[in-house]
């Protein structure tokens, strides 16, 4: 008891401490003109030092010398297009709350996002809630491969999430360095691992199942990893194995990312996967069953939902590539709140018009674990592809969505047609860290 009293006593007085100080700064902030003010919103998106020392100093002679000094040895354009973005973002985003509004600062820095969405309180369309949504934006950089997700608080707009996409972002993986390798393993400690599957149409009558694995490594010196499936039927025969050894891409202390394709008669199966670390005579073992019977003569027309980590135009390797870009499925459909994150799904035997189908996709997002028909999320979009099949990557902004457990549907309207497909997949928001 004495222990959980002091913890209280030490986040009171942190969060009294930071009010304090984010309170003396506003201060010190509210005292400047408006020129100030917006020389020192800018500086605090390009040079969070500078800021804070333009911000401390005590009279406007002192602040008007210290900003000619910033720029003294720095280009004259980059300056002009500085202080022509300041202009810019203090008239759009300081309108109210300009000190707290993250909005300045990362217009400055960034520029014009290639893509800026608005997401009004209409976001929730709960049939039987009143719980609100606050405002929120999403701005997107395709140059560097940057989103930030705002909420409004209060007043202004503070980020709550930054996202990375494209080239720069190097995915960590297992590279198959051989095939049909057998390797002995006495085994010293366990080795976990995390498995999921999606399962998709590859032809009439033979099924695409992807399998996908997630193994932390602390440290990749030397590490070499086998990894052994075997497929068994639903009379228990061992009909397919495959054995592979694998080391660690693009990574050292990380969580690295596998992928596993089989073509599959629609049928029911059982398969063992075994992962050995050689290096540290580590293995792990999981075992599960596959039903794939609804795939039989192309009668399911929508494949699994795949919650994603991310879904880009980059590349990482072969085998995380799909019509739509490079895919990185997650094995655990668990994730930090605020933290935008990727659906993958497929739909077959669309119809046609002119060699292009035209969809209607509609994402609801459900509250678990109130277990009534109530819609928290929501997400429309329309499409217009080639071909009868649509290979569909949607991202998701959970935004202020509370901690919990979530049911997104996926409907698929073909919009020649007016068939509608669904199907049903879940997802875990946890508090951050």
């Amino acid at each position: 008891m004495k222990k959980r009293s002091l913890r209280i006593l030490f986040i009171l007085l942190t969060f009294l401490f930071t009010y304090c100080a984010s309170n003396v700064l506003a201060a010190r902030y509210y005292r400047l003109l408006e020129k100030e003010r917006k020389i020192f919103l800018g500086l605090r998106g390009v040079d969070t030092l500078a800021a804070a020392t333009y911000l401390d100093l005590e009279s406007a002679t002192e602040r008007a010398y210290f900003y000619e000094n910033f720029w003294r040895d720095k280009n004259t354009e980059v300056r002009e297009e500085f202080e022509k973005k300041i202009d810019y973002a203090y008239l759009q985003f300081g309108r109210y709350a300009s000190f707290d509004d993250n909005r300045i600062p990362i217009y400055v820095k960034y520029g014009e996002p290639s893509r800026r969405e608005v997401i009004t309180p209409q976001k929730k369309i709960g049939i039987k809630t009143r719980e609100a949504v606050k405002p929120a934006e999403v701005w997107t950089y395709k140059q560097p491969g940057l989103i930030f997700d705002f909420i409004r608080i209060v007043r202004a707009y503070k980020v709550i999430a930054v996202s990375e996409f494209g080239e720069k972002v190097k995915i960590p993986y297992l590279k198959e360095i051989a095939s049909d390798t057998s390797v002995a393993t006495e085994p010293a400690h366990l080795l976990n691992f995390n498995v999921t599957t999606g399962r998709f149409r590859q032809k009439r009558n033979l099924t695409r199942l992807e399998i996908y694995l997630s193994l932390d490594i602390e440290d990749t010196t030397g590490m070499i990893i086998s990894r052994h499936i075997r497929i068994f039927n639903k009379k228990d025969s061992l009909i397919n194995e495959k054995k592979d050894l694998l080391i660690p891409q693009d990574g050292e202390k990380s969580r690295f990312f596998d992928e596993i394709n089989f073509w599959l008669m629609p049928e029911e199966y059982r398969f063992e996967i075994e992962l050995a670390d050689l290096k540290n005579k580590r293995v792990g073992k999981k075992a599960f069953s596959i039903d794939l019977i609804d795939y039989q003569n192309d009668t399911k027309e929508i494949s699994d939902i795949i919650p994603a980590k991310l879904i880009d135009d980059a590349f990482t390797n072969e085998k995380f590539n799909k019509p739509v870009g490079r895919v990185i499925p997650l094995t655990q459909a668990v994730l930090p709140m605020h933290t935008p994150f990727y659906f993958y799904t497929e739909a077959y035997n669309l119809e046609t018009k002119n060699g292009l189908h035209q969809l209607r996709t509609t994402y609801e997002v459900y509250n678990k674990s109130k277990m009534r028909q109530e819609i928290v999320d929501v997400m429309i979009n329309d499409w217009v592809e080639p071909g009868d099949i649509a290979y569909l990557g949607t991202e998701y902004h959970p935004m202020d969505l509370s901690p919990g457990y979530y049911i997104l549907v996926a409907k698929i309207k073909d919009l020649i047609s007016g068939k509608e497909r669904s199907a049903v997949t879940e997802f875990e928001l946890v508090p951050v860290e």
